[in-house]
């Protein structure tokens, strides 16, 4: 379709034809043309778009016809709020929007356009994401807030889904439909009618539910649910109904996050309770206090996870005057041999028993997980994670750690990291929703032998690896699955994908 054609009249994708209203690409507006439909909420549709002049990327977001049936005037106004609230920030972490428009009867704003996944479908492909991970984006998240409430700009609508990372694994601010421009009362635009409450009930201020006046402590205590949320695993307030959920975030406290993640520094979680205070002037006063505690925070280590073991150990020395010799020596006995079952039932061979403690087995597999990416060199804790949690996410990805930990050792191991690469590739047959599996244990396979003559062997691994790399419909979706790999399988990728480039 050229530039000189009209999107609304014969065209297979008439937004005013009821039969095409929900899909829009293929249709250029102006100077883009709308590739794919990349998402769609209450309000409007995004699609990943070319700016012809530029030849790049964008995201458009188009106003859906649909949902202005009888209140058009004030989406209308709600939409263009949205693009002078983003519009009036320039911030690293935040999505930034290009220019607005009203064609034809669409309205649309185009906008930055951030490939990857949003926090919520991070965490559901990945699971909570460990300390450092998990901080860099909250502080980077807080800076996006801190920027906007500077600006005068509530966003009322900070949620996981809300969150962009893209693939620097840098977290970005969007969607600021909702945003109250906190201007002088005689420009200021009221967009909420009386009795109604915008946002998402599962991550809204108490003062929100209440429909009472908000300022960027609104925002601060939806950062703390997000926050929460993104270190936990699922909301603090999992209500089965929005009417439940607003209750709980007037009258109930969440769970304890220092219980849930016994691997985070228990002066995060004391910040993150305390940007979900009810009273907002509970909260941290202002943005920048809020970013100067989570530098504080982000400093800290993760806390020690053996520290249970330790614990015992010191309860052992206590009691050993009252025990007879006998029964230290039987404990003792029992326990060696327990531990000695134990890890020698596991497919890969450990050290010895007596060198590390016995591991226990954690209440879910993400802190599983997170116990053995504070001592990654480990093999006995990446083989914990598969045996108490088979059919885990965790275990999928504790197996290529468990390569990268036996060619990364004292004595390389590569034969059994083959082997361990060999068994996440065949994991990749078990759902095709897992596939990626298979490249990535291709990849985890040709790396162990990267250091080896080039061989029959390798060269099948580098077809087969080709192979599944052509079969992937775009760039982004295979970098998605790359992502997901040890930072030492996606270096040697990227090795492997320029050393191809080089030999076109």
């Amino acid at each position: 379709m050229n530039s000189s054609e009209n999107p609304t009249t014969n065209s297979p994708h008439d937004p005013h034809d009821p039969q095409n209203h929900t899909d829009l690409s293929d249709l250029r507006i102006g100077e883009f043309l709308l590739l794919r439909r990349l998402g769609s909420g209450g309000m409007a549709d995004v699609y990943l778009a070319e700016q012809t002049s530029l030849g790049r990327q964008v995201a458009v977001k188009v106003l859906k016809n649909d949902s202005m049936q009888g209140r058009s005037d004030v989406l209308l106004k709600r939409f263009e709020q949205e693009a002078r609230a983003a519009g009036g920030l320039s911030h690293p972490n935040v999505v930034q929007i290009i220019t607005t428009g009203h064609e034809n009867n669409i309205a649309y704003i185009v906008q930055e356009y951030v490939p990857g996944l949003n926090l919520s479908q991070w965490i559901r492909r990945n699971g909570p994401p460990d300390f450092s991970t998990g901080i860099k984006w909250l502080q980077q998240m807080a800076a996006a807030l801190s920027a906007a409430a500077e600006a005068g700009i509530v966003h009322r609508d900070i949620k996981p889904e809300n969150i962009l990372l893209n693939r620097q694994a840098t977290a970005k601010v969007t969607d600021f439909g909702l945003a109250q421009l906190n201007q002088p009362a005689p420009t200021r635009m009221n967009l909420t009618q009386a009795g109604t409450t915008l946002g998402t009930p599962w991550y809204m201020s108490p003062e929100q539910i209440q429909g009472t006046k908000l300022d960027h402590r609104s925002d601060q205590y939806s950062l703390g649910v997000t926050a929460w949320h993104m270190f936990a695993g699922r909301p603090p307030f999992p209500g089965r109904n929005p009417m439940t959920v607003a209750v709980q975030h007037l009258k109930e406290l969440p769970p304890s996050l220092a219980t849930l993640r016994p691997d985070l520094p228990l002066p995060l979680c004391t910040i993150i309770e305390r940007m979900m205070a009810k009273k907002p002037e509970d909260r941290f006063p202002d943005g920048r206090s809020l970013e100067q505690a989570l530098t504080a925070a982000a400093a800290l280590p993760p806390r020690d996870l053996s520290a249970g073991t330790a614990d015992l150990a010191g309860r052992l020395r206590r009691w050993r005057p009252t025990m007879t010799l006998a029964v230290a020596a039987i404990l003792a006995c029992t326990l060696t041999t327990w531990a000695f079952a134990r890890l020698t039932a596991t497919p890969i061979r450990l050290p010895a028993p007596s060198v590390y403690p016995e591991i226990r087995k954690q209440p879910s597999a993400a802190r599983q997980y997170a116990l053995a990416m504070l001592q990654p060199d480990r093999q006995d804790l990446w083989n914990a994670v598969s045996r108490f949690y088979p059919e885990s996410t965790e275990a999928e990805m504790a197996s290529l750690q468990l390569g990268v930990a036996l060619m990364a050792s004292a004595v390389p191991d590569a034969s059994g990291a083959f082997r361990a690469f060999a068994a996440v590739r065949e994991k990749g047959e078990v759902a095709p929703e897992k596939s990626y599996l298979q490249l990535l244990g291709m990849i985890g396979q040709a790396w162990t032998l990267r250091d080896r003559p080039r061989s029959t062997e390798l060269e099948q691994l580098l077809s087969d690896i080709q192979q599944q790399i052509d079969s992937y419909q775009s760039d982004d979706l295979l970098q998605l699955d790359i992502d997901r790999a040890p930072i030492e399988l996606q270096q040697f990728f990227s090795r492997l994908q320029m050393t191809r480039r080089q030999s076109l």
